[in-house]
């Protein structure tokens, strides 16, 4: 059981009127090697605790337990390889797509801005706590729709936001819809990224989702921020998103980091397997409408991100 000495990984959160509910899990950090933070609470369990900040409480944590970094991304671009290749670095754990964040942010959003704001700094102490050392958070992708939210909580922290062709990207969403475009939850998504109902085609929407997640980095504070390409993986992990989040720079590390790109980076602990490419049969597999979709919305958000930092 998680105890004062052995804080809880906080694996679920419910924010109400009277303030955050969250459940800790009895986990270790050192057990955070799964691409996502869920599937090391689906493999290990762990003896839950409940815990209640009231709602006067929230947000009342101290600057020192702000992550190291924050890792935004448009989606099936390589963000889970970044994350992964950073847990090769001594003394830093990762947070891949943490559900109490993700369930924090779920729109629509019941609580005002500042509330989610200090719920979601509430929840940074609890993973520092876990932690017990710096720490850095990878986001789902629709977080991003959210992330100047997340940026207020931790005003000082350097973020970065992981990009790959706009097509490919596509592509890809097509391919596999994420639960978030379904599932009960894909109107309300469909209406935040485009709620001018201008998407009359799958293809249309997917542009369009790419368009808002670019639209959304761009709110962010341009200084404490780094655009990470997908064709510049696995290299610019350890020669640019390390040191933009001040982590020290370690041949060994480095060397680690190398050997681990070359493998799949979503594979479960315990089947890993290659890498293989697949960007060239993604364009190959687009449609002309989905070539139109993406010229039209989301490579000129695309461009105007990319402008707005000049990376």
């Amino acid at each position: 059981m998680a105890t004062p000495d052995r804080p809880g990984l906080p694996t679920r959160a419910v924010l109400r009127a009277d303030g955050l509910h969250v459940a800790l899990a009895d986990i270790a950090v050192d057990e955070l090697r799964d691409p996502f933070l869920q599937e090391t609470v689906q493999r290990l369990g762990g003896a839950l605790a409940l815990a209640h900040v009231p709602l006067a409480a929230l947000g009342q944590e101290s600057p020192a337990t702000a992550p190291a970094g924050l890792i935004f991304h448009v989606a099936r671009c390589g963000s889970t390889l970044a994350s992964q290749l950073l847990k090769r670095q001594p003394g830093l754990a990762v947070y891949s797509e943490p559900l109490a964040l993700s369930e924090i942010l779920l729109p629509p959003h019941a609580v005002p801005r500042g509330v989610l704001v200090a719920a979601l700094r509430t929840l940074g102490g609890m993973l520092a706590r876990h932690a017990g050392q710096p720490y850095v958070l990878k986001l789902t992708s629709w977080n991003t729709l959210f992330c100047d939210l997340v940026a207020e909580a931790f005003p000082s922290t350097p973020w970065a936001m992981c990009l790959r062709d706009p097509l490919e990207v596509c592509v890809s969403l097509l391919q596999g819809r994420p639960g978030w475009l379904r599932d009960g939850l894909g109107a309300t998504f469909s209406a935040l990224v485009d709620p001018a109902g201008g998407a009359r085609s799958d293809e249309a929407l997917m542009a369009r989702v790419y368009a808002a997640f670019c639209e959304a980095g761009g709110r962010l504070d341009s200084t404490r921020g780094l655009l990470l390409h997908y064709e510049d993986l696995p290299g610019a992990v350890w020669q640019r998103l390390a040191p933009h989040f001040g982590l020290q720079r370690i041949d060994a590390v480095q060397q680690a980091m190398a050997a681990e790109a070359a493998m799949y980076s979503k594979a479960r602990v315990g089947q890993a397997r290659a890498y293989v490419p697949d960007g060239q049969r993604k364009r190959e597999s687009a449609s002309t409408e989905l070539r139109h979709a993406v010229d039209q919305t989301a490579r000129p958000a695309l461009e105007r991100l990319v402008g707005s930092l000049k990376t």
